[in-house]
């Protein structure tokens, strides 16, 4: 994302925040989504075409101009939505009960996590998922503490949702090695840390496939489960037609051992994308990921 895009997202969020203190959800809702929709539609910025780029493989290539251009405008109203609804009810915890739903086999996974009697740490893993600021909230509410490790080098924009987020109870941190190291220790004393799985690395030696398709994304948690022999999970966030945000996981991921040390990363990956992109095809248009994460395959897209 380059300098004008970050600008006009962290405008746009100013503005969310602004109304939302304010609007019930019948008029937050639809004024929240034309603003996102509104700062992020240049058809020529990074950001608009990584939505295009990404919606068309989620998608399996399968859509016409019109159909990938209402599938961008989906995207953003559906981010204008997730961040006012997470402005919106920051400080109503009650509202919050009300958003988020958490399926049998996470509440299974989190009470567990809870006991206090695992001797394994717990990964969560997760593809970025609009459901997640406010399921994250809950979450923290009802006392299940994590470690997330989020994007390195946070814009303005970013680095004020996170600290929003661990002024009411979430453990939010920038991706560092230090942070890692955080991680690591987490992990070996028994307890639990989420991070995101789908965002592209630059200059990655690493390309897992994902939707079928090779592509530079994260592979270091592979390396972090094996370490600290913790338990695997990949957890999703769907958002239904009402607005509940139910909170799942999968069962666990048993990660193998490989001679080759490379073969072993992207092996072990592979299983975790393949299991997101579950997730994400409930509805693509609640992916909210806004880098190319195949940037080889921008010629294939149609033009818009």
């Amino acid at each position: 994302m380059n300098y004008n895009d970050s600008a006009s997202q962290t405008l746009g969020t100013a503005a969310i925040l602004a109304l939302s203190q304010g609007l019930p959800n019948f008029i937050g809702h639809p004024v929240a989504a034309a603003i996102s929709y509104l700062a992020g539609n240049r058809v020529f910025s990074p950001t608009f075409r990584a939505i295009g780029l990404n919606q068309w493989i989620a998608h399996d290539g399968k859509l016409s101009s019109r159909q990938l251009r209402q599938a961008i405008r989906k995207v953003y109203q559906n981010q204008g939505k997730a961040l006012y609804d997470f402005y919106h009810n920051l400080d109503r915890p009650d509202e919050i009960r009300k958003f988020v739903k958490l399926s049998p086999s996470f509440e299974k996974m989190m009470h567990e996590c809870m006991s206090g009697e695992l001797k394994q740490g717990t990964l969560m893993l997760m593809p970025h998922l609009s459901g997640f600021n406010l399921g994250g909230l809950y979450l923290a509410q009802i006392g299940f503490k994590f470690l997330t490790l989020a994007i390195p080098n946070p814009n303005k924009g970013y680095a004020w949702q996170n600290k929003l987020r661990n002024d009411r109870g979430m453990e939010v941190v920038p991706l560092s090695m230090e942070a890692m190291q955080h991680a690591r220790q987490r992990l070996q004393s028994g307890g639990t840390v989420a991070t995101g799985i789908d965002r592209p690395l630059d200059g990655s030696d690493h390309e897992p496939k994902f939707f079928g398709r090779k592509a530079a994304l994260p592979v270091a948690y592979v390396k972090l489960a094996l370490k600290t022999n913790a338990r695997v999970f990949v957890l999703g966030f769907q958002t239904l037609a009402d607005g509940t945000i139910v909170v799942d996981v999968s069962p666990q991921v048993e990660f193998e051992h490989r001679e080759d040390t490379h073969d072993e990363l992207v092996f072990n990956a592979e299983k975790v994308l393949k299991i997101a992109e579950q997730h994400i095809r409930l509805d693509p248009s609640q992916w909210m990921m806004f880098l190319p994460v195949w940037p080889d395959a921008k010629k294939e897209v149609p033009t818009i």
